[in-house]
């Protein structure tokens, strides 16, 4: 018989069903006349038709995407057939009690379940009435059908508590640093600013300390300080669904405003319910007529500072550090020109779901980073209670020596017509200069998408606030009157900076209504448009605190445009600001890609704006942008400007992404300056394995561990690579959710292979979850084995020391990979004590350049 027709002979007798396969009898003859020439096959006679072992597949229960894995799988007894297991492998998988739990099983229903043993082998179908298993070898794919009767009711997205991931110790850095040199017609300047969050993680415990270094150097002088946000311990209490956090922190910004604090916090932490609405925090827009200072504020706290190109721009990637209370942005445009606007950042309407209780208690000293305040103690408390019919009560306290305050309100769920919810609050409080007031203030929120139109009404508020109602916040102020901060400044052409109207305050002037608004609109092929703004009215003065902010996007052939207006005023500051901007990009990567010019993986966009300040000056900028490395992860742009009274600017940028963090550096220029800006940010873990350098932290993340494969690249994760050891981390995790991590093999060498590339973590929040793989260094190597003079026979099972397994083929050959340069190899093809023998091999190291090698070796 041509033995080219050995494998297909092989493949259709392992792909006829269990029962098919009953009582027949593979003849060795029908593959060779000799039959030493062919391995024992007598486990394919039963219906056996792969081998036991474990393997890596994805899960899937009633046709619904559950995890991956690798499960072992044990070899059936008897002909390998069984009502419950609906595959033709002669295998059973091995679920344990665990798994089963994890899938919804409801196992006290079922007596047989509840007595197995933590760890043992359980088939769904022999306890459970109607359920079944499915094993497709070829796609790797495990079917688990059970049914709905036998599962527990569970909102979509519930990850099982029993697999939620309290992480690594470990200890953990992260920080960011910007900086600019400048050169200006009036003076010289520098300035810098760090950003340093470290912590500790020792099992569901977090510890993490967070402050910043600023120093602005100029001609008026040098201000260099420490200023201290946070430092706390926290950790789950997963049966309360709860969070505790002890040292400095933030109260709930549901029920009253949020304030800063020091002392004990025990609150609901939603993200641990499935389902349940997440985390709010806006995006900023805003307007920059130059290569401009961003510096965001809230609680008195600087939370954010970067450099943006001209033109508008959206900061997405902002964590709040509290729950609640407006958010100042500053842009310092690269000529010294400052201005200020408010972002209204509040809770949408407050609705639970039903049944749903949600608690928050707090207990300290009120803290803030200005001066201007006092340290008074007070206790909060508020509660949600979600009802039947879409209605949720809410209601809470506030108490301290010199201020009382009881809130109540209501929130509805209305369906297609949005949701709405209403609180007063009545305050009693006593202001610095000893006068008593009372009063009540007024919220009314509304929150609505309609996907039909296009139309999302993100949040639609209003307050109002008779004359004697004061916040606590207000009461702990040392005067009644004054700046929150000193500052003194200078742009990058050295001229004084003025005042940050946000800051100063007025308490014989306080506050009366608050209306804002966010909406966004689809316009079909015009594009989108949106629109926020609020008003801010007082009592004692006719002036008015107003932030507009507009925007329309859209696509014109391959051009893509936005036109975006902003206008604010702030109370007691002398004139409104006003900016209107015009960009458009063009992409020109397929076009130069197409002639050969540039590589079609690279960005390349030709770029245009036009802005008018808020003097009434026009400028005009064009400029390119792009990508460039193998990964995409350096990104560069240059442009060129002109003004009529500033006359022409110019700048040039490069940022970098990479595994051990990012850069940045810039440079710009008008005719009154000469600018150069700068920026490191990145984290590094130090782990039982050692340190690893890494992007910036997010409050959750994943380190991946891979030792001795270097440079893995992780799917979807720009610049993240596996370092020199094999180690790298994913900076940013789910909490309480199932992540995907994977590794992007199709760029491993010629001598690395890893089991499994996909895993998944269910993290707590402020984990480091550890997500393992197994590489395997070595040699991928076509062996030609022989035994006695002869091939070995047909289908003899190759194990190597360490680890990597294969069959033999034709002539004896047979694939292995991850071999060393020198180790042993055993070879088995019956029960016999003649019919098995060991390969011990040895290669030069000139093969470690071959991508595969073919080599010939004798078993003895």
């Amino acid at each position: 018989m041509d033995f080219k027709l050995r494998p297909l002979l092989v493949l259709v007798g392992s792909s006829l069903s269990a029962h098919a396969l009953a009582g027949l009898h593979f003849d060795p003859a029908m593959l060779s006349d000799d039959p030493n020439a062919v391995a024992d096959l007598s486990r394919f006679e039963s219906g056996h038709a792969q081998a036991p072992g474990s393997y890596p597949l994805d899960i899937y229960l009633n046709g619904t995407f559950l995890r991956s894995d690798t499960l072992r799988f044990d070899a059936l007894a008897g002909d390998g057939r069984r009502e419950d297991i609906h595959d033709s492998t002669g295998l059973m998988a091995c679920l344990t009690l665990r798994d089963l739990v994890d899938m919804g099983v409801n196992v006290p229903a079922f007596p047989g379940l509840a007595s197995v043993p933590e760890g043992q082998c359980v088939a769904p179908g022999q306890t459970i009435p109607q359920a079944y298993t499915a094993f497709d070898f070829q796609k790797m794919r495990l079917d688990v059908s059970i049914p709905q009767a036998a599962l527990l009711v569970r909102p979509q997205g519930w990850v099982a508590p029993e697999r939620w991931d309290n992480g690594i110790n470990a200890a953990l850095l992260n920080y960011q640093f910007s900086g600019s040199d400048n050169r200006g017609r009036y003076g010289s300047s520098r300035s810098s600013y760090l950003n340093l969050t470290s912590g500790l993680n020792v099992g569901a415990w977090r510890l993490r300390d967070n402050r910043t270094w600023s120093d602005n150097q100029n001609s008026y002088g040098d201000q260099r300080h420490w200023q201290h946000i946070s430092t706390y311990f926290q950790r789950a209490i997963i049966p309360w669904r709860s969070e505790l956090t002890a040292g400095d922190g933030y109260t709930g910004g549901e029920v009253f405003d949020s304030l800063s604090l020091r002392g004990v916090r025990l609150a609901t932490d939603d993200e641990m319910y499935p389902s349940t609405q997440r985390g709010y925090a806006p995006v900023i827009r805003g307007i920059a007529n130059s290569n401009a200072q961003v510096s965001i504020r809230q609680s008195g706290n600087e939370i954010y500072r970067t450099f943006v190109a001209p033109g508008a721009f959206a900061i997405r990637d902002l964590y709040p550090v509290s729950s609640g209370g407006d958010m100042n942005v500053i842009i310092t445009e690269a000529d010294g020109t400052k201005r200020t606007f408010i972002v209204p950042y509040s809770s949408l309407p407050v609705l639970q779901r039903q049944g749903h209780v949600r608690y928050d208690l707090a207990a300290g000293r009120f803290r803030s980073s200005s001066d201007r305040y006092s340290e008074p103690s007070f206790a909060q408390g508020s509660l949600l209670w979600g009802l039947p019919h879409n209605i949720t009560l809410f209601g809470g306290t506030q108490l301290a020596d010199t201020y009382r305050a009881l809130a109540v309100g209501a929130g509805l769920s209305m369906g297609e017509w949005g949701a709405v919810s209403a609180d007063v609050t009545q305050a009693d409080s006593t202001l610095v200069d000893g006068s008593r007031h009372k009063g009540q203030s007024l919220r009314f929120m509304y929150g609505r998408s309609l996907m039909s139109t296009g139309t999302t009404v993100t949040l639609a508020g209003y307050r109002y606030s008779t004359q004697g109602f004061h916040t606590l916040e207000e009461t702990a102020l040392k005067s009644m009157s004054g700046w929150l901060y000193d500052e003194d400044e200078v742009d990058a052409a050295g001229r004084p900076v003025k005042r940050n109207w946000v800051d100063h305050y007025n308490l014989y002037n306080n506050r009366r209504q608050r209306i804002q608004l966010t909406l966004s609109q689809r316009l079909g092929r015009l594009g989108s448009f949106y629109v926020t703004g609020t008003r801010q009215t007082y009592w004692q003065e006719s002036a008015k605190t107003d932030t507009i902010q507009a925007g329309l996007s859209s696509t014109l052939g391959q051009v893509s445009y936005n036109l975006s207006w902003n206008y604010s005023h702030i109370s007691g500051q002398p004139g409104a600001s006003r900016t209107l901007w015009l960009s458009m990009s063009v992409p020109l990567d397929a076009l130069l890609s197409a002639r050969g010019i540039t590589e079609q993986d690279h960005q390349l966009m030709a770029t245009y704006s036009a802005g008018q300040s808020a003097d009434g000056q026009v400028t005009h900028q064009a400029g390119l942008s792009g990508t460039a490395l193998e990964g995409n992860n350096l990104d560069w742009s240059v442009s060129q400007g002109y003004g009529r009274d500033n006359g022409s600017s110019g700048d040039a940028s490069l940022s970098y992404r990479g595994g051990p963090g990012n850069a940045s550096l810039g440079y710009g220029y008008s005719r009154d300056y000469r600018q150069v800006r700068y920026g490191v940010s990145g984290g590094a873990l130090v782990h039982r394995d050692g340190l690893t350098l890494s992007q910036s932290l997010g409050e959750t993340s994943v380190l991946i561990a891979v030792p001795g494969a270097a440079e893995v690249p992780v799917e979807n994760g720009t610049g993240i690579h596996t370092d020199w050891r094999g180690y790298t981390v994913v900076p940013y995790a789910g909490p309480y959710r199932e992540n995907r991590v994977a590794l992007d093999v199709s760029q491993l060498d010629d001598h690395t292979d890893i089991d499994n590339a996909v895993t998944r973590v269910v993290p707590t929040r402020g984990a480091v979850v550890r997500a393992s793989f197994t590489a395997h260094e070595g040699i991928r190597a076509l062996l030609t084995l022989r035994h006695n003079d002869m091939p070995l026979p047909f289908g003899t099972p190759v194990s190597a020391e360490g680890g990597g397994s294969g069959l033999v083929g034709d002539d004896g050959q047979v694939w292995l990979t991850g071999l060393p340069l020198r180790g042993t190899l055993t070879a088995k093809w019956g029960k016999g004590a003649g019919q098995r023998c060991t390969v011990r091999y040895s290669l030069p190291e000139k093969v470690l350049r071959e991508s595969v090698i073919q080599a010939q070796e004798v078993c003895l």
